[in-house]
């Protein structure tokens, strides 16, 4: 009470002081004492200060922004537009890439419920014992690819074509047991019997631009390294059962040499075995994989593989692809016998009443239809005529030596050239053999460039200028 008696007393002498100066002293309503502000009231020491209007109770305080963290990456993105882009390329590049996984993944499961819908559909094949399919499906031993795009195209190329295929099968129906049996015998993996598929669609009388023959498609030089024999008048390449045995060594060759890969041992068959070594050198040098899908190999053996296995994936699950595989039975289609004279393919045919391009097709080492049995003395016949057609080629007389009227030439200084008509399935190569000359020559005197020629355009060919008792 001291403190506040003497604030009262100091206030009046305060008063009494401004208020003979004539200042006013303005005090505010929020003081403590109640006392001290009614005395200032009294001597009109206080200015009255409007009261403040209060918010309305239904009045929300709006809510406090809370802080949101910021990496210092995206906080510089307001200050640099291309470091924005950029993000927002990168964005853009993660939601293709979730989009690409999920469509992937959406492949794998139609695929595994196509191979589900297909079991039943491919029971039939896989389950007959009389039937060559269930061998051949048995005997896999190479591990599927059908994930890698390039398969994946020629997957679904062939099911599109699926009339192709029915086509093949039928063709390959004649040497399908040969090939396989040679294959179990051997120990190899039955996929290989696709490779003429890929080679030659199984045409035993298949001719290549670049001189391949036959239905495994050997060159020249690689034919001669494995036995076998092309003259004038027999080219062992096209013998089904001497081509598919140097075949079949060929590819066991490879698949030691690349340490039993058969995805490279495929390339090399292609491409030749240097070529894939110089291209899996290089990928060392590079730090780069060896395997077949990361090497630069050429164009055609990059697509002669996945060929392959799309080939191996179709028929393996034809029903999945609108295929029917024709039941083709577990037992030989052909017979060989051996005939020491020539005999003449079209005379025996025409007796035996089959056509002739059908023994001719069986027998295309014989190059004139004629058999050279210095060379060789087998001929290979359908099974269902074998015993007829063995009786007729043993009744029939020796045909001329197709052999020396091919082999052997006059020379004459007139007469050097003469005119050829294309044929239907003629091409340069099979041409220059016939007449005894080359490739080179007969593009040279006809003026062409590439190596395709049309059937009934007329050729001018050199003759052969070697001596009556020269060998060719």
């Amino acid at each position: 009470m001291s403190n506040k008696t003497s604030l009262k007393a100091a206030l009046s002498i305060a008063a009494s002081i401004l208020i003979s100066s004539s200042i006013s002293v303005t005090a505010y309503a929020q003081s403590d004492d109640a006392e001290i502000i009614s005395i200032a009231a009294q001597l009109g020491l206080l200015r009255k200060v409007p009261e403040r209007e209060l918010p309305d109770q239904n009045f929300q305080q709006a809510p406090v922004r809370q802080a949101v963290y910021r990496p210092a990456a995206v906080r510089r993105n307001f200050r640099n537009p291309y470091e924005a882009r950029r993000i927002q390329i990168l964005r853009q590049n993660q939601a293709r890439r979730k989009a690409h996984l999920q469509r992937l993944q959406q492949q794998r499961l139609q695929l595994i419920n196509a191979r589900r819908n297909a079991r039943r559909a491919a029971q039939g094949y896989r389950g007959a014992s009389g039937f060559i399919w269930g061998r051949i499906f048995q005997g896999y031993r190479i591990r599927n690819y059908n994930y890698q795009p390039l398969v994946r195209q020629f997957i679904n190329q062939f099911a599109h074509n699926p009339q192709k295929i029915q086509r093949i099968t039928e063709r390959s129906s004649d040497y399908l047991y040969l090939v396989v049996t040679e294959l179990n015998r051997r120990g190899m993996p039955t996929e290989l019997a696709y490779l003429p598929f890929v080679e030659s669609s199984y045409r035993n009388s298949a001719y290549s631009h670049a001189g391949a023959a036959g239905m495994w498609q050997f060159i020249p030089s690689t034919g001669r390294r494995f036995g076998l024999m092309q003259t004038r008048s027999y080219d062992a390449r096209l013998d089904p059962h001497k081509a598919t045995q140097a075949a079949l060594n060929y590819l066991q060759k490879l698949n030691r040499e690349f340490r039993g890969d058969w995805l490279l041992t495929l390339a090399a068959y292609n491409a030749g075995e240097r070529r894939v070594h110089l291209a899996i050198e290089a990928n060392i040098e590079q730090g780069l994989p060896t395997d077949f899908w990361h090497l630069d190999l050429p164009r055609e053996t990059k697509q002669y593989v996945p060929r392959l296995l799309a080939y191996k994936e179709i028929l393996s699950h034809p029903g999945a692809y609108g295929l029917r595989l024709r039941g083709i039975p577990n037992a030989p289609a052909l017979a060989r016998i051996h005939v020491n004279k020539p005999v003449d393919l079209r005379k025996a045919a025409a007796y035996a009443g089959i056509p002739a391009e059908r023994l001719l097709t069986l027998n295309s080492g014989f190059l004139h239809g004629i058999t050279t049995p210095m060379f060789s003395n087998g001929i290979i016949l359908p099974r269902s005529h074998a015993n007829v057609l063995n009786q007729i080629i043993r009744d029939l007389p020796p045909a001329p030596d197709v052999h020396r009227k091919y082999a052997y030439r006059k020379s004459s200084r007139r007469g050097r050239y003469v005119r050829y008509r294309v044929k239907p399935g003629d091409n340069l190569y099979r041409i220059a053999r016939k007449h005894g000359t080359t490739v080179r020559k007969i593009k040279r005197l006809n003026k062409i460039n590439g190596n395709r020629i049309k059937p009934g355009i007329s050729l001018i060919i050199a003759k052969s200028r070697r001596s009556r008792k020269s060998y060719s």
